[in-house]
């Protein structure tokens, strides 16, 4: 191993972790995220056809993943 590396690795670590607030790109006036709602397209949720967003779990945490399958 190059004697290089673990040093390149801690400032590769140390950069990826400076930076300002992380939400600011995505954060409206308040500081709050923009809120949205789509369908629920799986017929297997208890939420089924039904409009979903942020909003719908403001207090909690929630994680939100989008994908698309043909």
């Amino acid at each position: 191993m190059n004697p290089r590396t673990p040093l390149f690795l801690w400032a590769l670590a140390l950069a990826g972790c400076a930076g300002g607030d992380p939400n600011t790109a995505t954060a409206g006036p308040d500081g709050r995220a923009a809120d949205w709602a789509l369908v629920d397209v799986n017929p297997d949720s208890a939420t089924y056809e039904q409009t979903r967003g942020p909003s719908d779990y403001a207090g909690s945490v929630s994680g939100w993943y989008f994908a698309h399958a043909t």
